[in-house]
């Protein structure tokens, strides 16, 4: 037997003997919820247990305080059966009851049994009983309470639980007399939610790391933290067995554009002009559009057909419409010439985005007073004018009082910002978006396994000329900031990195990835270059081509890829026939190498 040690922390004031202990029912414990993870499958149980009727249960409990010991006498009658049970139970506190029983089966059978009571901290109870009797009836029962009275129910419960690192539940049931059971299982689909993480997300590929201050301690090994990463979240839409986050696998979907080859072409070439204040028609005899690189917003020149028309253009946004693409021109510089016999009207364009330029903005200052990003500068330049910035780039951060300018329009700060980082704008007129782009989508060594945009043919093609453009070579550049910014040397990959171009500086490079983007078009820029001069048509299936993009030519078994520098488009009206005439013309540039690799 093991003592029980009672400590009182107050005063015995009463005197009335013998003394009364009372141990109040612990509280049920919480079974924790099945721990199952977000999945297509959920499972629901459910089981009804009845308890046999005519069983009837009587408990006399005796307690002799001083041997600290219980003694139990209880006595079931079943029916016209009778049995009598004496048990001594051993108590230890808060570890275990354990209990020696001999049952007498009306005196017929004798049956041994020895159970084992364990009650963890604050837990339930749970008994195992081995029961030896006749064949005819059941041999082995299991029987845990979760409350030391009797409840009819047989249910196993095991609750392993550890700082959160696993739960474990099991459910049993076992038919008794007249007891019956429910099951149901439901399955579908689950729904669509919000999956958020905080986990670290290595990045991919080789990872570098580059040390700033010199290492002064000789302790090892060299111990790395790194800073958690931030929630992140992302829209799962729900589904079957199968993630849809990403929905499809990561294919590379790009398509060029390639005119199918055929003997002959059918075209009826359209021009239509309206002005986009009221949609009034203009009547116009030529248009030409031109678009190049360094540009910031494309140019042009339109013919009127009369002096109303002229009227009309003047100052005005017009939306020319050319074979069914929309272009849209800034009539700003109206004129007029007269001969013998024959009179015109004419007027000079710009892009829409000339609208952020002067006349029609003011030139202004600018000094970024707060830590911001290259993109978000750009936003914050175009706020409350009705466009909007797109970015193809990788986006940093400047520093506060990093980024200035001086009597500059938001257009050409804009151009200037992309520029100083090695970028161009590509402008949608229609929808008033500016998206920065690289200058090299695919820099001139890498073209051989690029995929182009829009591949050209000789059926298509209707001149064709080329030249050699006499550059200087370098495969490195130092590029860095002024007051504040950093330093880098960009060479090309897998060569010495030996010969430098012009060094650049720049109030932009704020950070190895502006000093990377604009290293890496001044390498792109060096070395000999091929300059070709291609004039095609608008077709269905050949739109209009933009500078930035990779082409592709076929010349003969050949293809070669070239960025497009600059392009024209125009488009004529014949006045005996009325016929229409549309072509577009492309200026690419490519290394001069033959195999794509810059001499």
């Amino acid at each position: 037997m093991t003592a029980i040690t009672i400590n009182f922390s107050g005063p015995w004031l009463s005197a009335r003997s013998p003394l009364t202990i009372n141990f109040s029912d612990e509280p049920t414990p919480e079974i924790p919820e099945v721990p199952i993870s977000p999945g297509t499958i959920g499972i629901m149980c459910g089981i009804g247990i009845a308890v046999g009727p005519s069983v009837a249960q009587l408990v006399s409990i005796e307690s002799a305080t001083q041997s600290h010991a219980t003694l139990i006498r209880p006595q079931w009658q079943v029916g016209h059966v009778a049995q009598m049970v004496t048990a001594a139970w051993q108590a230890k506190a808060l570890m275990g009851i354990t209990a020696s029983v001999v049952w007498r089966w009306n005196q017929l059978v004798p049956c041994n049994v020895d159970v084992l009571w364990l009650v963890p901290d604050l837990h339930a109870v749970q008994a195992t009983s081995l029961w030896l009797s006749p064949e005819s009836v059941q041999t082995s029962v299991a029987m845990p309470w979760r409350q030391p009275a009797a409840t009819g129910q047989i249910i196993a419960l095991g609750d392993m639980q550890g700082e959160l690192v696993a739960t474990e539940v099991k459910l049993a049931h076992t038919n008794i007399r007249a007891a019956g059971d429910m099951q149901g299982i439901a399955w579908g689909p689950h729904a669509a939610r919000w999956v958020c993480s905080s986990k670290y997300r290595p990045p991919k590929g080789k990872v570098t790391i580059n040390f700033s201050d010199p290492w002064k301690d000789a302790a090892s090994p060299i111990v790395l933290n790194f800073t958690p990463s931030p929630n992140i979240c992302y829209w799962d839409d729900g589904g079957g067995l199968i993630g849809t986050n990403p929905s499809l696998p990561t294919i590379d979907f790009k398509i060029p554009i390639e005119p199918q080859i055929r003997r002959s072409y059918l075209m009826q070439p359209q021009i239509s002009c309206i002005r986009v204040s009221d949609g009034a028609a203009v009547v116009l005899k030529s248009v030409s559009i031109a678009k190049s690189r360094s540009q910031w917003s494309s140019s042009g020149t339109v013919v009127f057909s009369s002096r109303i028309d002229a009227e009309r253009a003047a100052n005005e946004l017009l939306k020319i419409s050319i074979n069914g693409y929309d272009f849209y021109l800034l009539c700003e510089s109206p004129s007029e010439s007269k001969g013998f016999g024959k009179q015109s009207f004419s007027a000079t364009c710009r892009g829409r985005l000339a609208l952020l330029a002067s006349p029609h903005k003011k030139a202004s200052n600018y000094v970024n007073m707060a830590s911001h990003s290259f993109i978000g500068l750009m936003s914050d330049i175009v706020a409350n004018t009705g466009w909007s910035i797109a970015s193809r780039i990788s986006d940093f951060t400047i520093p506060a009082n990093a980024f200035s300018y001086a009597a500059k329009t938001p257009a050409e700060a804009l151009n200037m910002m992309a520029a100083g980082i090695g970028a161009m704008l590509d402008v949608n007129d229609e929808t008033q978006t500016i998206t920065v782009i690289p200058q090299w989508p695919v820099v001139p060594w890498n073209t051989a396994t690029a995929v182009p945009d829009v591949i050209l043919h000789d059926g298509v093609i209707l001149d064709f000329s080329e030249q050699v453009d006499i550059r200087p070579d370098a495969n490195a550049v130092f590029v860095r900031g002024e007051q504040q910014g950093v330093a880098a040397k960009v060479k090309r990959f897998g060569t010495a990195g030996d010969n430098f171009c012009v060094d650049i500086v720049d109030k932009l490079i704020t950070d190895n990835q502006a000093a990377r983007m604009r290293g890496t078009t001044e390498l792109a820029n060096a070395g000999n270059k091929v300059q070709t001069s291609i004039r095609t048509k608008v077709l269905a299936d050949l739109p209009p081509m933009r500078p930035g993009m990779l082409i592709g030519v076929r010349k003969g078994a050949e293809v070669f890829k070239s960025v497009c520098e600059a392009w024209s488009i125009s488009a004529t009206v014949s006045e005996s026939t009325g016929q229409v005439t549309v072509n577009q013309t492309v200026n690419l540039l490519r290394n001069k190498a033959a195999s794509g690799v810059s001499a």
